[in-house]
């Protein structure tokens, strides 16, 4: 027998043997990992031979929330918080009238390419509007696993007008056709009606799939529940048993002591965004609290709007400095936010038996890392290690140098195989000069309004 793929002789990091590094390699075949053991291989036993000395091999990372319609916008809502971002960008439905599909199409497929390159092989697209067949399309092409998010209402703006049976019939049989999680897209805590979500949840239920949503995300939606129902958005969900294993919360940056155990007794799943909810104000979610109750936390970058960057080592230094300054330097362990970047991002998913961990039956989705460059150096093997410091801490999504998934070689040489980012990347540009243009004559009519004594109507601000 021999490897499709053989991967010889890198420092093999993964949850499986409580991440204790060693020198070993990994021979894949029919997109599975196929043998995992210490020291080389030989080239003759593998079709492709892959001299990993020096390099870093642990599991792809997991997004587990971002908005990839968003990356066209990028930069275009700095210094703003979610709610001054609501009120600025209303009139055209976050950008909805200025664009066109094809625009939205691009968007999420450079997003998924950004994240391909920094070590990302699964990732979950949240809907902002959706694509149809589209939606399947723009991952499969560049390559990447994930999940699409299918929003259950037409119009995120009308939250009773949902989508109809035959067209989430359609979007689950085609994601399934392809390989990808198909997911509910929930409401926000502004349109919480109890009569609404119970709808919601038995769609979800009936047809087998996990709903998503933003939750506890800030104080102003946070307010909005509390003077509606007397409690706050996480304690609300729970007393109606709108929670669960099959719900995945986003942010969940506002959850007390008692509601982090509702959450954990629940078994439902949280994707905090760690520099998303500093860089637009959201707050710090209790994240140490909720890995001590054993809630499964994972990673998310959220969209390009309020974060700026599709890079989950990011994410994993953020998260473990955020919490330093907040809880305390042993608040969370490196392991622990590995795990989020990794098998707890793949068990929020349902899917942690196929990949997570760097184990013989697991799909072949890894990445290599490059070492010998001096940031990553010194790195130390063995009882007193280096390796997982260096990839909390050290290491970006520039350092990694090959992707696989399914054992398919989809980055080579910090070079993806899949697309060709430079006519992505031209697209993307276009779109986003477009929408710039569009707000820099709207502030220049506002300006001139203000000197004349005059204003327009205010709008109405979107979720």
């Amino acid at each position: 027998m021999k490897y499709e793929t053989g991967i010889s002789g890198a420092v093999i990091v993964s949850a499986h043997n409580g991440y204790r590094p060693f020198i070993g390699s990994v021979g894949v075949l029919h997109g599975r990992i196929e043998t995992v053991a210490e020291g080389q291989i030989k080239s003759e036993e593998c079709e492709v031979f892959i001299d990993a000395d020096g390099k870093i091999l642990m599991p792809g990372l997991v997004n587990g929330h971002c908005h990839g319609d968003m990356t066209m916008a990028r930069g275009l809502g700095d210094d703003l918080t979610l709610l001054e971002q609501n009120h600025k960008f209303a009139d055209t439905g976050w950008f909805y009238t200025l664009i066109q599909d094809e625009d939205r199409y691009y968007s999420r497929q450079l997003t998924y390419c950004e994240a391909l390159l920094s070590g990302t092989t699964f990732i979950m697209e949240n809907m902002y509007w959706g694509l149809g067949a589209d939606s399947v399309r723009a991952m499969k092409e560049v390559g990447i696993r994930g999940a699409l998010a299918e929003d259950v209402r037409v119009d995120f703006q009308k939250p009773d007008e949902f989508i109809s049976e035959e067209a989430l019939t359609d979007f689950i049989n085609l994601c399934r056709e392809n390989d990808l999680i198909p997911v509910l897209g929930g409401i926000s805590e502004e349109d919480y009606e109890t009569k609404r979500l119970k709808k919601i949840q038995a769609i979800a239920e009936i047809r087998g799939i996990s709903i998503t949503s933003h939750m506890a995300e800030n104080t102003w939606r946070q307010d909005i529940v509390r003077e509606k129902y007397g409690t706050s958005a996480i304690d609300y969900l729970h007393k109606n048993s709108l929670l669960g294993e099959k719900v995945i919360g986003s942010h969940v940056v506002y959850a007390s002591a008692e509601e982090v155990f509702q959450l954990a007794d629940t078994q439902t799943k949280v994707v905090n965004t760690p520099l998303c909810e500093m860089k637009i104000q959201d707050g710090i979610a209790p994240i140490p609290e909720m890995v001590r109750k054993g809630v499964t936390v994972c990673l998310g970058t959220d969209g390009a709007m309020w974060n700026n960057s599709n890079d989950i080592f990011r994410e994993m230094k953020g998260m473990s400095l955020l919490h330093s300054l907040n809880s305390g330097v042993r608040s969370l362990k490196k392991t622990d936010i590995l795990d989020m970047a990794t098998r707890n991002g793949a068990k929020c998913f349902g899917l942690e038996k196929e990949y997570g961990t760097i184990e013989a039956g697991k799909k072949a989705d890894f990445i290599l890392i490059e070492t010998k460059v001096p940031h990553m150096q010194p790195m130390l093997i063995g009882e007193k290690e280096t390796v997982t410091s260096a990839l909390v801490y050290n290491a970006t999504g520039q350092d990694v140098t090959d992707v696989f998934v399914d054992g398919r070689h989809v980055v080579k040489n910090r070079e993806i195989q899949t697309a060709d980012v430079s006519v992505i990347m031209k697209k993307v540009q276009e779109t986003s000069e477009k929408i710039a243009k569009h707000f820099l004559h709207k502030e220049t009519e506002t300006s001139m309004s203000l000197r004349s004594g005059k204003t327009g109507p205010k709008s109405a601000g979107c979720t």
